[in-house]
């Protein structure tokens, strides 16, 4: 550990520059938390750089892999991107919490519970995992067939083999599980698993939560279903094992607020992070609030923009452009096409690229219903807008050139 009276320099007397994968800013004036963080920080084996405020450290964000803050430290992160963690004792819980709403906090470690899931967290900065993809799915207007598109391309993906996680993100979406007539599957809803602390297990996630054949879910829950009898494996902070916990031990609702509770969005994101270690792509329907783009939305790597081709639904999903994270976005264009406009000249209009023309589809609604998901991937059209989909997901730097060739032929 390296407290901030002791960086060292170099030869010509430059601060030393620590490395980005290893180095952790620690901003917090308490010397008992400060050792206790210094024990977390060697056991995973990070570089820890300690100061009660941003002066007092001679280093960039870009040389930085984490920051880690005090509850009762008053600082500003402006200009920072990365991952923020608030530490602390158990008798400051609620300056905690509070502290992580005014940050943004990603996470909330409680100490000494959560020095194991601290040292496992900092020991990933060495190495991070890839992980799954993960991409949001979002209507530029209430109706435009966003949810029905993550459907669809999930499906699909399961179906050609790639273990695949579909999110419902939209808490007042009316349950995705209900569009798939899948409520009645047992198994983990976001419910039971808000209320999770600490560090999830990914394969004992994915093994608790419902699945329609090779595609699982996760929703909400609006069938007055009793508490599921599934648990998640959580990371025990004293032991070296996993113990499994009942995710519906304690319940932290999202409301219809501006935000999120922080409870329930550290929970989210470590949900999001479990399922990229158990899942090869992860898609969420992400809604439309602002609440969704904060909570959800920030943990995914794009988005995909379901727009009418209609010039009042363009414009609507333009204004909600600026709200979206900072991340490549592409546009969906759901048809019918009115006249005098087509699908290339909405994504222009929008100044994004194109993936593809969503047909207007009958009978989506009966065979979801009856879980013939088959049946509408079968359909020509859909095959290669999901085929387009995928090729965006995966990196295909050509596919908005061929998506406008198909749009226009």
């Amino acid at each position: 550990m390296r407290s901030s009276k002791s960086l060292p320099r170099g030869k010509a007397g430059d601060p030393w520059l620590p490395r980005r994968d290893t180095t952790v800013l620690l901003l917090s004036a308490t010397p008992e938390l400060q050792g206790e963080v210094g024990r977390v920080s060697a056991a995973g084996a990070v570089e820890l750089l300690i100061g009660q405020d941003l002066e007092q450290l001679p280093v960039q964000w870009d040389d930085v892999a984490a920051v880690l803050v005090d509850s009762v430290v008053e600082v500003g992160l402006a200009g920072w991107r990365g991952p923020t963690v608030v530490v602390g004792f158990a008798h400051d819980a609620g300056q905690m919490w509070r502290q992580a709403a005014r940050l943004g906090a990603d996470r909330v470690a409680i100490l000494p519970d959560s020095a194991q899931w601290l040292a496992d967290y900092l020991a990933c900065l060495h190495s991070p995992s890839p992980g799954a993809g993960v991409v949001g799915i979002v209507g530029g207007c209430g109706g435009a067939g966003a949810s029905t598109l993550a459907v669809l391309v999930a499906a699909e993906a399961a179906a050609r083999g790639t273990r695949t996680l579909l999110i419902d993100g939209d808490r007042w979406g009316g349950d995705l599980s209900a569009a798939m007539s899948a409520q009645d599957i047992p198994g983990l809803r976001w419910p039971e698993l808000l209320g999770v602390s600490g560090s999830i297990n990914p394969e004992q996630l994915a093994a608790a939560l419902p699945h329609v054949g090779p595609l699982t879910f996760l929703s909400w829950d609006s069938t007055g279903r009793p508490d599921t009898e599934g648990t998640v494996a959580m990371r025990g902070p004293a032991s070296a094992g996993s113990r499994p916990v009942a995710a519906h031990q304690s319940r932290v609702p999202l409301t219809a607020g501006p935000q999120a509770p922080p409870q329930a969005q550290s929970a989210v994101a470590e949900v999001m992070r479990a399922a990229q270690g158990a899942f090869g792509l992860v898609l969420v329907d992400v809604g439309r609030t602002p609440e969704a783009f904060r909570t959800f939305a920030v943990h995914c790597n794009g988005l995909l923009v379901v727009v009418p081709a209609r010039t009042r639904a363009a414009s609507a999903a333009l204004a909600m452009m600026d709200s979206l994270p900072p991340m490549p976005v592409a546009v969906v264009v759901r048809g019918p096409v009115a006249e005098g406009l087509d699908a290339a000249m909405v994504a222009d209009a929008m100044g994004l690229p194109l993936v593809g023309e969503f047909p207007r589809l009958r009978g989506v609604a009966a065979a979801l219903d009856s879980q013939r998901l088959p049946e509408l991937l079968r359909r020509r059209r859909v095959r290669m807008l999901v085929a387009s989909a995928l090729e965006w997901m995966a990196g295909d730097k050509s596919l908005a050139r061929r998506s406008r060739g198909r749009s226009q032929s």
